[in-house]
């Protein structure tokens, strides 16, 4: 999902991501859902002009009422979750998180608002200035706060991620880890392991109740 000024692209993407996208609950889990909600699709949703982010979730939740006759509400459902704290007793951070002077907090604003990002300096990993470049098994972070990489991250780890290491400002951040959550794989390590190994933080298990999207009405789309 690529959210633009002027509205959305999609491709190759699901109807599942549309609905978080347009209704952005906490829970990653999706109550009631039809299994045909995995399936995928490309869009293009265009704005009359330069639009908020909220903007164009509401746009979302129109154009999914109408061509899904998408009907949902909230609830608070206590789930497993894990909390992002460091990993060290000395709360050190390791070579590969690195606290950045670009002025993230304007670009997220500009963006947010629909406006041009200001010019800022390269992030020295390859991402984005104060944006992400991930696929798999690799998340490269120009400037990212810690909520903004627990939020990244809680799709690869299965679970909602809460960020309680108290840290503020943007970060940059590479991250290698291998894409099977499960098991090390070959020279790659779990999500869980690099995260100690490469930034110097982990994943605690934990519960919390957490906002979740409850399903009452969905039909498929017509076939264009």
């Amino acid at each position: 999902m690529d959210n633009r000024p002027d509205g959305l692209v999609m491709e190759n993407g699901t109807l599942r991501n549309l609905i978080f996208n347009a209704y952005r609950p906490q829970s990653t889990e999706l109550v009631g859902a039809p299994g045909w909600l995995a399936d995928r699709y490309d869009l293009v949703a265009k704005t009359t002009g330069p639009s908020t982010s909220e903007q164009r979730a509401a746009m979302l939740r129109a154009l999914l009422a109408e061509e899904l006759q998408l009907r949902a509400h909230y609830e608070m459902r206590e789930q497993p979750v894990f909390d992002l704290v460091f990993a060290r007793r000395d709360r050190s951070l390791s070579a590969s998180i690195i606290r950045t002077d670009r002025d993230c907090a304007a670009a997220a604003a500009a963006r947010d608002a629909g406006k041009p990002e200001p010019a800022l300096a390269p992030a020295s990993n390859g991402a984005p200035p104060c944006g992400i470049r991930s696929n798999r098994g690799e998340f490269l972070a120009g400037g990212i706060t810690m909520e903004g990489l627990a939020r990244n991250l809680a799709s690869r780890a299965g679970r909602v991620i809460f960020d309680r290491t108290g840290l503020t400002g943007y970060y940059q951040i590479t991250l290698r880890f291998a894409a099977d959550l499960a098991a090390d794989a070959g020279d790659a390590p779990t999500l869980f392991t690099a995260l100690q190994e490469q930034l110097g933080l982990k994943l605690e298990p934990s519960r919390a109740p957490l906002q979740t999207l409850v399903i009452d009405h969905v039909e498929r789309p017509s076939e264009q």
